[in-house]
């Protein structure tokens, strides 16, 4: 695979972040622009992301895109949006996840739109705590991504104002047209089964035309196996139907959203 990788030294978290970037083949000869998908626990998720993303795209399943994986170094800290006690009773932390999304935004964002040929098109894919923050990203900062993968994101009671947000940002009405895929395994936590239970039925009470979103239960997954599982169907969720011998009946066969979202890749892939 076609690869690339840097360091950045963030001011916002003070601390340097290693970046692995995955590109499409020929992308500097073709001329092309590409979403990107920023990918949280880069460290454990690039390679699985970035094989699904060749398969997928050779195969004209997805368009071409770019996988920008970020490295982990303090999850807790970073992808919760309040203070909470850590798993298996760890010490009471967090609260970082605006800061984390400052990061985003104001640091690796320019790094990566001037390194390589993007486009206003970016995809948020995390998992577990990175699910949690993925979540978050949806009303905190709803202008930076199109697109969410969310693994069964680490929802909790103190989550529940996040939840409620939600409801909001539904009511209002996203700002562009806006994708969610949500992934979840068997937890045996009751309290984490409640809150995303809570989350999908806000999700199925405040139905938008302009925001568009799937729940799929994985009765067969675990934590190590669940992205394996997810991220193929989200792939396929955000680009159905993308094989250019299929555009024509496009209008058929997608729901409002994913055919609005579609058209727009047909003007940037498809010659």
């Amino acid at each position: 695979m076609k690869g690339d990788s840097f360091v950045i030294k963030s001011k916002i978290l003070v601390e340097e972040r290693e970046i692995y970037v995955y590109l499409p083949y020929g992308y500097k000869e073709l001329g092309e622009v590409y979403p990107v998908i920023y990918l949280l626990d880069g460290q454990s998720l690039h390679n699985v992301a970035s094989s699904f993303v060749q398969f997928y795209s050779r195969r004209e399943r997805i368009p071409p895109l770019i996988v920008v994986s970020i490295t982990s170094t303090h999850r807790l800290r970073d992808f919760t949006p309040t203070k909470r006690s850590g798993s298996r009773g760890g010490p009471y932390n967090g609260g970082g996840a605006d800061r984390f999304l400052a990061f985003l935004a104001e640091e690796l964002f320019p790094q990566v739109e001037s390194r390589y040929p993007t486009r206003d098109y970016r995809v948020l894919i995390g998992h577990s705590l990175g699910g949690l923050f993925t979540i978050y990203a949806i009303t905190a900062k709803p202008e930076l991504f199109r697109a969410y993968l969310a693994c069964s994101p680490w929802l909790r009671k103190e989550d529940d104002a996040l939840i409620s947000k939600i409801k909001s940002h539904l009511k209002r009405g996203p700002p562009k047209s806006k994708l969610l895929y949500i992934a979840h395994k068997p937890i045996r936590r009751k309290d984490i089964e409640l809150s995303i239970n809570k989350l999908v039925d806000v999700l199925n009470r405040n139905k938008h035309e302009d925001f568009e979103w799937d729940y799929k239960r994985y009765d067969d997954a675990d934590r190590s196996n669940l992205p394996l599982k997810a991220i193929p169907d989200g792939l396929d969720f955000f680009f159905p139907r993308y094989n250019s011998r299929q555009i024509e009946r496009l209008p058929v066969l997608c729901p409002r959203t994913r055919k609005h979202a579609y058209m727009e890749y047909k003007s940037y892939f498809i010659s």
